[in-house]
């Protein structure tokens, strides 16, 4: 809502009204400052409040500490209802019978905001900072603002990058491939680039000196599109040269170690004269002459 007049009438915004629409239904508003009106829904929020956030939770991830707690509300269905004698589930049940049909699509609840990238293509929103694409540096782009993501969008409504929403100031939020693949396209101005700034020292030491620096940078967005964190990639960096090898193979073999990954095996085609099993005998007699002539 956008207002509520004197009269008590409201001033609904587009978005709720379409979401009204959307899921085709009636509502019906309290009055400000009513708490008495709505006393039973009060007394559900102290109810919830006491039984699954006492002691007050620490959440790293808020994906699956909602999943989490949908299940602890699910068990906390089977109890029976204080005053009715059945369990909340089965009232639960019967209330479904009256529900309308949902629609196919849910309903998509966002924002959109203008922003202008700086010149490593980043964008600011809401005092942090989200990367999007080195082509979109010093340019404008499209900020769809979800209650959990935000997704840069070009003018044409495509994605160009999708990020976690980020809660606090002074943060940020990086996704590194476009960048490397830029990288990878430029590799003899490679210290020119602005974004070569960004990257860790130790990368940026080995990309200095390196001989194989397109495939180091190929090697390096590789590693990236398995784990979107430079940690891992600079930790298999700095072991490699520490075991005295500078190859980028030899980097990406002590990643797979790091990561517990299986590098994926290559089909090998075999030439049809080579396809033949060949039968090895042994001969120990040429052992015998090697041992000055002994005979059996």
């Amino acid at each position: 809502m956008t207002s509520i007049h004197r009269n008590g009438k409201r001033t609904l915004t587009e978005l709720f009204q379409t979401f009204a629409l959307h899921y085709n239904f009636q509502y019906e508003f309290c009055n400000p400052n009513s708490g008495h009106e709505k006393g039973h829904v009060e007394n559900k929020v102290g109810y919830i409040r006491r039984n699954f956030f006492v002691p007050v939770p620490v959440i790293s991830d808020i994906e699956e500490y909602n999943r989490t707690l949908l299940y602890r509300c699910d068990q906390d269905m089977d109890r029976t209802h204080y005053r009715k004698g059945k369990s909340i589930q089965e009232w639960f049940e019967e209330d479904k019978k009256a529900f309308g049909r949902l629609p196919k699509t849910s309903f998509d609840v966002y924002r959109l905001e203008r922003a202008k990238a700086d010149k490593y293509g980043k964008v600011r929103y809401a005092k942090n900072l989200y990367s999007t694409s080195p082509e979109f540096a010093q340019k404008e782009v499209w900020l769809k603002i979800t209650y959990n993501r935000v997704i840069v969008l070009n003018d044409e409504y495509d994605i160009v990058m999708e990020h976690p929403l980020l809660y606090g100031e002074g943060l940020e939020s990086m996704k590194w491939i476009p960048y490397f693949e830029l990288m990878a396209r430029r590799p003899r101005s490679l210290q020119t680039l602005a974004f070569y700034k960004e990257l860790p020292d130790p990368w940026k030491e080995y990309l200095a000196y390196t001989p194989e620096k397109k495939k180091a940078i190929c090697l390096l967005a590789q590693m990236l599109k398995q784990e979107e964190d430079l940690s891992t990639a600079t930790e298999a960096l700095t072991q490699t040269l520490q075991n005295g090898c500078h190859d980028p193979d030899s980097i990406l073999t002590t990643w797979y170690r790091l990561t517990g990954q299986i590098p994926e095996s290559v089909e090998i085609s075999v030439p049809s004269e080579l396809s033949q099993k060949v039968v090895f005998e042994v001969n120990l007699e040429r052992y015998d002459k090697l041992l000055g002539g002994i005979s059996r």
